[in-house]
């Protein structure tokens, strides 16, 4: 079960780490602490995200009055909807950790252009993108095995598709960059037709018309990273 952080436990953090400061003759680094990493009760799995509920962080929240060098971080706020993000930031979560998000949306983006490829450049010969990293985090489950539970077939979708993003941690093998750079290759300076593009990375269709995003892998790679990250902006931004 998830549990907000208590307003007592963000009290002695705080309170434990002055102590350990100054004691270290390190006070004037601690003046220039600003952050407390906190639970606000907001969370992800494999499967499901569990959304900020404001209500359930009231007396967290209250405890800020109490400590006016510091806003709160909050981790694990990955897949929040962007008005959760907004409420967060509004209540003193000023510093929202995220990382499985941006690297689930380059898979997003790198499959989405695996059927692209398929379809403006068939070759029955070329081992698919999906492929090769089942192949590869078969080769070497360390990553995901003790993540992902259920059946093979589970853990298969899992292994692609899972909100915790284990898959993350193998694009920086050689093997994985050469299967990547592959798919790129293929694509090349290709524009590629909005009608796939809608059918595939739907998710950019509106930033392709509006010419904020060009048809081309590579800048639909980094447009899907960067319309996360925009919401984020747009939750902790003025």
């Amino acid at each position: 079960r998830l549990h907000v952080t208590a307003p007592g436990d963000a009290l002695r953090t705080v309170e434990v780490h002055a102590r350990a400061f100054s004691r270290a003759g390190l006070e004037a680094a601690f003046g220039r602490a600003i952050g407390v990493v906190v639970q606000p009760g907001v969370e992800f799995g494999n499967t499901e995200i569990v959304p900020y509920a404001p209500a359930k962080a009231t007396e967290l929240v209250a405890v800020l009055d109490r400590m006016p060098q510091f806003v709160f971080e909050a981790h694990s706020t990955d897949y929040q909807p962007a008005e959760a993000l907004n409420a967060l930031v509004r209540d003193g979560f000023a510093i929202l950790k995220v990382g499985p998000w941006l690297t689930f949306a380059l898979r997003e983006a790198l499959y989405g252009l695996n059927h692209i490829a398929v379809m403006l450049a068939p070759d029955p010969s070329r081992e698919s993108l999906p492929a090769a990293m089942e192949r590869i985090m078969l080769a070497s489950p360390d990553n995901w095995q003790k993540y992902y539970p259920g059946t093979p077939e589970e853990q298969r979708v899992q292994r692609h598709f899972s909100f915790s993003d284990r898959i993350r941690y193998y694009w920086p093998t050689p093997a994985a960059q050469r299967a990547t750079q592959t798919l790129l290759d293929v694509l090349s300076e290709t524009d590629i037709p909005r009608p796939l593009i809608s059918q595939y990375l739907g998710q950019l269709d509106a930033e392709v018309a509006e010419g904020r995003v060009q048809p081309l892998a590579h800048e639909l790679l980094i447009g899907s990273i960067t319309r996360v990250l925009d919401i984020y902006a747009d939750a902790t931004g003025p």
